[in-house]
């Protein structure tokens, strides 16, 4: 699964906190990524077990999904990285959530001269898990804008593909390019070499992540399909659904969760 969660920007965030929970255990989610995991710069710190390159605090999102996940009975390793401030007070960070264990983290600077204090500046962060059927990688992704003159989402790509492998790996997030434009962003992805679980899986819905204007797309009047997850090779993709839609759960963030299922052979 993977979700932008607009963190701590929602009404009734511990309510919908729950509902991710809930949606997390009753899917059977082995690995779950998610974007806009925010902490207030003032709240206390927290001893974890998290794996982190920074301070965990008391009202992150990540880690109070994982407590919640852990009252069910249900236990999720963590990771925490910081990528930079956001709404002034916060600090944004990705995170996943993996029933399987990790066994390599790296977190993958986007931008040159990194500033935290800037908000296009990002990261995204690759874990290695393992399972019966063997090791692969897991990207967590929040890109930019692909016209964007600051920090183009072509170099934060090529920045993620240089660290690609020719082991099995997964990319997922909210990529801020819509499918529907050609000769962009999402293009540009299929043209590395990258394969839409979307495209080829056997059972999908319309796969609409955004339907309003939201931070990012404040203009934006249509159904955009820009959170995704790609994979470095062919493989079965039994379902490909969104989540988090008021169809499938409850909507829980200015984003639509994506839930893939996919056969690992």
């Amino acid at each position: 699964m993977t979700l932008n969660t607009h963190s701590w920007q929602e009404e009734k965030q511990l309510e919908k906190l729950d509902v991710v929970a809930q949606a997390i255990i009753e899917q059977g989610c082995d690995v779950v990524a998610l974007q806009e995991v925010n902490q207030h710069q003032n709240s206390p710190a927290v001893d974890a077990n998290i794996l982190t390159n920074h301070t965990v605090l008391a009202d992150n999102y990540g880690y109070l999904l994982q407590k919640k996940l852990m009252e069910y009975g249900y236990h999720y390793q963590l990771t925490w990285d910081f990528v930079h401030r956001s709404y002034d007070v916060y600090q944004e960070g990705l995170a996943f959530l993996t029933r399987l264990p990790i066994v390599e983290h790296e977190v993958i600077d986007l931008s040159d001269n990194y500033d935290v204090n800037f908000w296009k500046h990002r990261r995204a962060v690759r874990i290695k898990v393992t399972s019966q059927r063997g090791d692969f990688n897991l990207y967590n992704c929040h890109c930019g804008w692909w016209s964007d003159s600051e920090s183009s989402f072509e170099d934060q790509f090529n920045r993620i593909k240089a660290t690609l492998s020719t082991e099995l790996s997964f990319l997922l997030g909210d990529f801020n390019n819509p499918s529907h434009i050609r000769n962009e962003g999402y293009d540009y992805v299929l043209q590395c070499g990258l394969i839409d679980c979307y495209e080829i899986a056997e059972i999908k819905d319309s796969g609409t992540t955004v339907i309003k204007n939201i931070d990012g797309w404040e203009q934006n009047s249509q159904a955009l399909r820009i959170d995704l997850v790609l994979s470095n090779q062919p493989m079965v993709v039994k379902q490909h659904q969104v989540i988090f839609n008021n169809d499938f759960y409850p909507v829980v963030s200015d984003h639509f969760g994506v839930l893939v299922e996919v056969d690992i052979i």
